[in-house]
């Protein structure tokens, strides 16, 4: 009996790793991206999960986050400070006045090795082909990977009727994903246009990818930005609505420690009706 416990005991452990090696993209995501006008109030939530199947509710580690801040018409607000540590979900927003709100995090740098398999899988599911290339120019497609990376994630919510200019707010993101227009004057049926930027500049050639929940059903749109970063989905249908990419380059400096790779993970939440 207590052999048969232990083989379910690897086994179970087994899937759980498994999922944490597929389960590997963050956002943001509000209790709800719409609100009344007047006082209201939502609960945003850091999930762990793949194309928007959530694998783990993740709760707000201080140490772990550079900046959490909430963008309006009316300025920024710093809500990383006063916040309790580890509290989940990770903000508590009131609001008062119609509008656009922009949520940004940005996560502090942290490392991964992978072996070589598991690595080439994860650079050629992201589009990082060009990486995969190169590991092959510089012999080593063999090599485990070694990868340090940041992630910047970033939720837009509408209250009341009124819409503003919030939606293009620049956070000062490494890599930033930005709306052309703003996505809550958009219908069912209309394009979506993206600018993505790497250090302030267009990023051009980088694959999109853009995830959509509707009544539980998950549908993907991928797309590849333009010379001047920009990338266009078509907003098929209502629900959640996240665009996401990978930006990869060689790892050169200090901050590198050991890492031949390092990544910038950018990923934005809205909502459709």
């Amino acid at each position: 009996m207590k052999r048969r416990l232990t083989l379910l005991s690897l086994v179970l452990l087994t899937l759980m790793l498994a999922v944490r090696v597929i389960a590997h993209d963050y956002w943001l995501e509000a209790d709800s991206f719409f609100l009344p006008e007047g006082k209201s109030e939502t609960f945003v939530r850091l999930h762990l999960g793949e194309a928007l199947k959530s694998e783990e509710e993740r709760p707000l580690q201080k140490d772990r986050t550079a900046h959490l801040k909430l963008l309006s018409s009316a300025g920024t607000k710093d809500l990383l400070s006063p916040a309790p540590d580890n509290q989940m979900p990770i903000a508590r927003l009131i609001f008062e006045k119609s509008g656009n709100y922009l949520l940004a995090m940005e996560r502090k740098a942290s490392t991964i090795k992978l072996d070589s398999v598991k690595f080439e899988e994860y650079l050629a599911e992201e589009g990082l082909d060009a990486i995969i290339l190169e590991r092959k120019r510089l012999g080593e497609a063999e090599r485990e990977g070694r990868e340090r990376y940041t992630r910047y994630l970033k939720t837009l919510l509408q209250v009341g009727t009124t819409t503003d200019e919030t939606f293009k707010e620049i956070t000062g993101h490494t890599l930033e994903i930005t709306p052309v227009s703003n996505p809550y004057q958009l219908k069912v049926g209309d394009k979506f246009s993206v600018r993505v930027s790497f250090a302030n500049r267009p990023l051009s050639g980088a694959q999109v990818f853009a995830h959509n929940r509707h009544q539980g059903s998950v549908r993907t749109q991928a797309t590849t930005t333009s010379r001047d970063g920009v990338a266009t989905f078509t907003l098929e249908r209502s629900g959640v609505w996240l665009v996401r990419l990978v930006h990869m380059r060689r790892c050169a400096g200090a901050h590198c420690d050991g890492n031949d790779w390092e990544s910038f993970w950018a990923a934005l939440t809205f909502g459709s009706r």
